[in-house]
């Protein structure tokens, strides 16, 4: 049994079944090309997203954190450049808040998740919100970075989603588990989540290498963190920024002053004016 590959348009093969959600045995398939791993179609996702947040998903908090270390001293040294940027598939706003408390013009996007802790800087609010921050944004429209952690290996339609991410911004910085080699079956890697139904797109080196040619990005990976950027960077360079650790020293350096107290006074406006 075949499927064609959703990220190169290869030959998938059917590469082995699992159960999922404790109730569906569905069917994964390889690609012969780029090794991309896809589900069946994926028939189950409305009942996978009734919480849309997976309750074993307890590392929420501790990876956004590192996520906001590791984005802060990307932005500082990588693209001291950029002013609007973007958390795609944002969840509940935690991410956007972080960098906005690290003064990053951040704003927020998942319209699958409630905002608790972003409201009022959505995407589709960027331009009204940059009004009182600065002369120099895109509009709202257009943004200079674009954040998307653990959001790719829930594509059901990749290409349709890259293309809404390459209209959206020219960098983006992107988090998945790059699948081992050789490729493990279901029940041998835990970031297939069977319980949770909701990966259904394992992405392999060589896919994400794909998608970089097929956008015109190069690409700059390290342990889980995936770069995407218009410009040919040093890899070296961008790898010592993407290690946690290693990179502390820099945290010292170049800090910018948050926007913790300007988004406390537009939240008490936006109050008042609805009073």
């Amino acid at each position: 049994m075949t499927m064609t590959c959703r990220v190169c348009h290869g030959v998938s093969e059917s590469f082995a079944s699992a159960q999922i959600l404790s109730k569906y045995t569905i069917e994964y398939f390889r690609c012969r090309d780029c090794h991309f791993v896809q589900s069946e179609e994926p028939y189950w996702l409305d009942e996978a997203y009734r919480s849309v947040i997976v309750s074993t998903d307890v590392g929420l908090i501790s990876r956004n954190e590192r996520f906001a270390r590791i984005t802060d001293r990307v932005l500082r040294y990588v693209f001291p450049q950029v002013i609007d940027s973007v958390d795609y598939g944002g969840g509940y706003g935690m991410f956007t808040r972080m960098m906005r408390d690290r003064g990053h013009y951040f704003f927020h996007r998942d319209p699958h998740c409630r905002n608790l802790f972003a409201v009022g800087l959505e995407a589709s609010n960027a331009a009204q919100a940059h009004a009182s921050e600065t002369e120099n944004s895109s509009g709202g429209n257009h943004f200079d970075f674009l954040t998307a952690f653990e959001v790719f290996e829930h594509f059901a339609s990749p290409h349709q989603e890259l293309e809404r991410l390459d209209r959206m911004a020219d960098q983006w910085l992107i988090s998945t588990e790059v699948l081992p080699e050789p490729t493990p079956l279901p029940h041998q890697w835990w970031y297939y989540v069977l319980d949770g139904g909701q990966h259904i797109s394992l992405w392999s080196q060589r896919a994400l290498q794909e998608v970089a040619h097929h956008y015109d990005r190069h690409l700059v990976s390290y342990r889980g963190l995936h770069l995407f950027s218009r410009e040919k960077l040093k890899p070296q360079w961008v790898r010592s920024i993407l290690r946690d650790r290693g990179s502390r020293v820099l945290d010292h350096f170049r800090k910018r002053r948050s926007l913790l107290s300007d988004d406390f006074q537009r939240a008490v406006a936006a109050v008042q004016n609805a009073a």
